[in-house]
């Protein structure tokens, strides 16, 4: 029997979701990231396959989560240029970038790393993820922040199983309700190519179906998925009801109206963009988006084979909890 349910991974007391065990020193905040690009997943591989997925609450990092402490971070994300390493390819095969090949140097990780994984301090800013990739992407012409969202998951993804293993253990809930735990292979997992050519400058095209307009548009980064959320974050602390983040993120998406690149321009247009233009628009980009597929198909003890998102949490890169 096959079946499609929502991503569930229990913590180890069994209880479901976006729960922090007690006595974890992994924060809420790094788990938020993660469960971010879960749903970022879920609701790309959906408009795939024209599926309504619920779109869960934005997770924003409150000032609870995040240290008041000021720190220094640079000195850490100082890339290993001396460690050894190994060539990685990214899903978008480097046709989003200048300069950057089909497969990138990344160094493995190292005792130092370690360090960092035990840093409560790190871990609570948020900026955990950021610095690991820092130290360890060997490459002078590609930044952090401007890693396509579904390259810095094929990245990540290589460093935890060079680090630890392919084997990842999770918990899912079978059709009886019952959570059970196995091992997943992470080399296992495939990578879903670029559905479209980008032009010269790693922008691609797209004719708005009601309106007739052209633009010029490119995915998002990780950079621009971090200053979102911090938009985000912000409007939610000041009492703000409406949530922008579709808005900010075509703001950023967006690049150019009928030859127009004017920023403030494009602004506008997007304010008055038409929900049939953006619909289209929306589906079209999650239908030729690179990255890494975290559908995956789980068999379970009774040989029932489970449809479901790969489950990341506080075992990804914290195995021994």
């Amino acid at each position: 029997m096959s079946e499609t349910r929502p991503n569930v991974f229990p913590n180890k007391g069994g209880e479901p979701n976006k729960v922090v065990p007690e006595g974890s020193t992994i924060p809420a905040g790094e788990l938020a990231a993660l469960e971010e690009m879960k749903r970022r997943t879920e609701e790309q591989l959906a408009q795939r396959k024209g599926v309504s997925v619920p779109v869960a609450e934005p997770i924003v990092m409150t000032s609870a989560v995040v240290s008041e402490k000021k720190v220094e971070y640079s000195p850490l994300a100082e890339p290993k240029w001396n460690a050894p390493y190994d060539l990685v390819p990214l899903p978008s095969k480097g046709k989003l970038y200048k300069g950057v090949r089909e497969v990138v140097k990344i160094s493995y990780m190292t005792g130092s790393d370690e360090n960092i994984l035990t840093s409560p301090n790190l871990v609570q800013s948020g900026k955990f993820l950021e610095v690991l990739i820092r130290r360890n992407l060997l490459e002078e012409n590609l930044d952090y922040r401007n890693l396509h969202v579904g390259d810095r998951n094929a990245i990540m993804i290589w460093l935890r199983s060079t680090a630890f293993g392919n084997m990842y253990p999770i918990s899912v809930y079978n059709s009886k309700g019952e959570v059970e735990s196995m091992d997943f292979d992470l080399s296992t997992l495939k990578m879903i190519d670029l559905g479209a050519e980008p032009d010269a400058d790693g922008l691609f095209d797209f004719d708005c179906p009601v309106s007739g307009d052209r633009l010029k548009f490119s995915f998002m980064t990780v950079g621009d998925e971090d200053d979102v959320e911090e938009l985000l974050a912000k409007e939610t602390e000041s009492g703000m009801d409406i949530n922008n983040r579709s808005t900010y993120t075509l703001q950023r998406q967006i690049v150019s109206v009928n030859g127009d690149g004017d920023v403030d321009r494009v602004k506008s247009y997007v304010d008055n963009m038409r929900i049939g233009d953006i619909k289209a628009f929306r589906a079209y980009v999650n239908n030729i988006e690179s990255g890494i597929d975290l559908q995956v198909q789980i068999r379970t003890r009774g040989d029932e084979s489970i449809t479901t998102f790969l489950p990341i949490n506080v075992n990804f890169f914290w195995p021994n909890l």
